[in-house]
């Protein structure tokens, strides 16, 4: 149809009528003003009517229509027309047909008129493009019965929105026998979703609040409130949405995955390196042990030492449901209220857990050294092995310090050996920069705090042999054309130096010379630990990568074929790194927290030791000796970096992170 210029036209735009002047005319596309700037481009295909030329100005001319329009509207009687139209069973029909069954006639303002009766009905007639049907009595009842369901779940969101708000400014009571009953499914669903994660429409109410707070801040607000909070629910970890529980389909198929001495077939396909006196060192509360060690000499006086992973790659396949829930959750974190674990208690410190006295299997590198420490050779090999002896880091370093009973013995020539690849490593130019931090532990709301020293003997001994077992995989990765992630760092424009004693501003100094380490498909080095290659497959049942990297390595040995293609492989660990930075961060956060709540409770009136660590025009960021945390110090003096001074705390909200202090006197 070809439209002219200057026509005044009604035409379909969207679910609604529209009426306008023809600024420029065609067979397909027009350009049409309406009582509002700009033009409107419009299809010839959307025009139902042509209202003839524009005689006046043109707004003029479109409310004059836009009044004969409404007045003819007025004339039609809906329902008689869809009674009508419904006996004669007619069907779909066009505008045309139905204004010449009511009005004997289908001129341009019957048209417009009909068009926008029955858009406004949208009770009685469908409409699918420029043809109407009617529904049937039947369909009419249901629309009907869907219109007032939908109009009383709007009301009851309102009365929702009503209550929430009351119950947080205080103006309604609060309680459990306070909740009115109707209100009762929004706090089960508030529940859910803060308990369990469970995403409902309750969560936009709850995010909607007008308090600044986050849906996960205003429901731990409100169930407090209500005092349906349960009483072991650690609020930290509820606000940022971390769950310890898994997911009820993922924990039954944990709890249905059979013991490793059960798996004939998987036995059979590992060495067996059950004869070899393993031992492993870990935290005293470590439930997941995913790393052992052994040591044996021979007779010319060199070593074996074998570095035996966990093999949960053995339990979980890629895809499957327990690696779905891993890769959401893709490191443990360790709070100082509770362990936030990668796979259920079942798999992760059971099943794949390195447990004394249990058959388990394992990713073993055995490496021959000679008498003088130098490596000679080495092999990976999936096997099965029984940890003898399960060690703390404290029974590791009282042994060492006494070389007594065969496992004195050979942590003193694993020491030893340890000692020997760290002073190899330092002169490729690896530097080892630790932090000293705070182990902090809540028990039933009663806070603990010691040091935690990453540089205690067993510490460096078990570090060495895990950058051992890391950089072999990535050799052997290479050696094979095996796709893995390889974890990279770039040399420093200037040198940096260890610093022992620690000093909180000569550390800060170091740290920033070096250069962050990031993910590369390609064997670069890694030159904080002074390696040409270096990946991460050392902590299978604590990261997800390590995972990912085992299985690379698993599918080579068994000669299958491999899980991941280098471009899958690099897009599942950059997402895993990105949550695995929040999750390091909410560790962080976890700490600092409680830390801040441990000086509220009990160092207010106390005198401390700070290091000023940065001045930025009058601000003075400090740190607190032997706490390790950073505040602002209140003072009008002129002070220097690396100052020492003694404060006392003026303010602490551990909630919002905040530290303050004020000079001592």
């Amino acid at each position: 149809m070809f439209v002219e210029d200057n026509s005044i036209i009604d035409y379909f735009a969207n679910n609604e009528m529209c009426l306008g002047i023809v600024v420029k005319g065609g067979n397909e596309r027009l350009q049409v003003q309406g009582t509002l700037p700009p033009p409107r481009k419009v299809s010839a295909r959307q025009v139902l009517a042509i209202h003839g030329k524009a005689k006046k100005e043109h707004i003029t001319a479109l409310a004059l229509l836009q009044e004969r329009i409404q007045e003819t509207m007025a004339e039609i009687d809906v329902e008689l027309l869809w009674a009508d139209l419904l006996e004669r069973g007619d069907g779909s029909l066009s505008l045309e047909d139905i204004c010449q069954n009511y009005f004997a006639a289908a001129e341009p303002l019957q048209l417009s008129a009909m068009a926008r009766k029955l858009i406004a009905d949208n009770l009685h007639f469908q409409r699918q493009g420029q043809e109407f049907s009617p529904r049937t009595a039947e369909g009419i009842a249901e629309l009907k019965r869907l219109r007032q369901e939908r109009a009383a779940k709007a009301a009851l969101k309102e009365r929702q929105r009503d209550w929430l708000a009351a119950v947080l400014t205080g103006s309604a009571t609060a309680g459990p026998e306070a909740v009115p009953a109707e209100m009762e499914p929004f706090v089960k669903l508030t529940l859910d979703y803060l308990l369990c994660g469970f995403n409902s429409e309750v969560v936009n109410l709850l995010a909607d609040c007008p308090h600044g707070k986050t849906a996960r801040e205003t429901a731990l607000r409100l169930l407090k409130k209500l005092s349906r909070l349960p009483e072991d629910a650690d609020e930290f970890l509820l606000v940022n949405g971390i769950h310890a529980a898994f997911p009820a389909a993922a924990a039954q198929h944990a709890d249905s995955l059979p013991d490793f001495e059960t798996m004939a077939q998987e036995r059979a396909a590992r060495r067996d390196l059950c004869a070899e006196y393993v031992f492993s060192i870990d935290d005293e509360d470590t439930r997941e042990i995913d790393d052992a060690l052994s040591v044996r000499t021979n007779p010319a006086g060199g070593l074996q030492v074998g570095i035996h992973l966990a093999a949960p790659s053995c339990f979980v396949s890629k895809d499957d449901i327990l690696d779905t829930v891993a890769v959401e959750r893709p490191l443990s974190l360790y709070l100082p209220t509770t362990v936030v674990t990668m796979f259920p208690e079942r798999l992760g410190c059971d099943l794949a857990s390195l447990e004394a006295g249990k058959l388990r299997p394992a990713l073993s590198f055995l490496v021959e050294f000679s008498p003088e420490g130098e490596l000679l050779d080495w092999e990976m090999t999936l096997s099965q092995i029984k940890v003898a002896r399960r060690l703390t880091y404290h029974e590791a370093n009282a042994l060492l310090a006494t070389g007594e009973g065969e496992t004195g013995a050979a942590l003193q020539v694993l020491q030893r050996q340890g000692e020997y690849l760290r002073q190899l490593r330092e002169e490729a130019g690896a530097v080892s920069l630790n932090r000293p931090e705070l182990k902090v532990t809540v028990r039933r709301n009663e806070i603990s705090l010691r040091e935690d020293d990453p540089e205690t003997p067993s510490h460096n001994l078990v570090q060495e042999f895990m950058i051992l077992a890391n950089h072999l995989a990535a050799r052997y990765a290479l050696r094979n054309e095996i796709p893995i992630i390889y974890r990279v760092q770039d040399m420093s424009s200037e040198p940096v130096h260890p610093v022992h004693p620690y000093h909180a501003l000569d550390f800060d100094r170091e740290v920033r010379k070096m250069k962050r380490t990031r993910l590369s498909t390609f064997p670069q080095p890694h030159a904080g630990l002074g390696l040409d290659l270096y990946t991460q497959v050392s902590s299978p049942l604590r990261r997800y990568a390590d995972l990912v990297i085992q299985r690379q390595l698993t599918a080579h040995l068994c000669a299958q074929a491999l899980p991941y293609t280098q471009e899958e492989l690099f897009a599942v660990l950059d997402n895993v790194e990105s949550t695995t930075s929040q999750n390091r961060a909410l560790e962080r956060e976890a700490r600092r927290y409680w830390i801040l709540e441990y000086l509220r409770r009990n160092g207010m009136e106390q005198d401390y030791r700070a290091t000023i660590v940065r001045l930025e025009g009058a601000m003075v960021l400090a740190e607190l000796a032997e706490f390790y945390e950073r505040g602002v110090v209140m003072t009008r003096d002129r002070h220097s970096l690396g100052e020492e001074l003694q404060v006392r705390l003026q303010e602490v909200k551990p909630q919002l992170g905040r530290l303050v202090m004020t000079l001592a006197r």
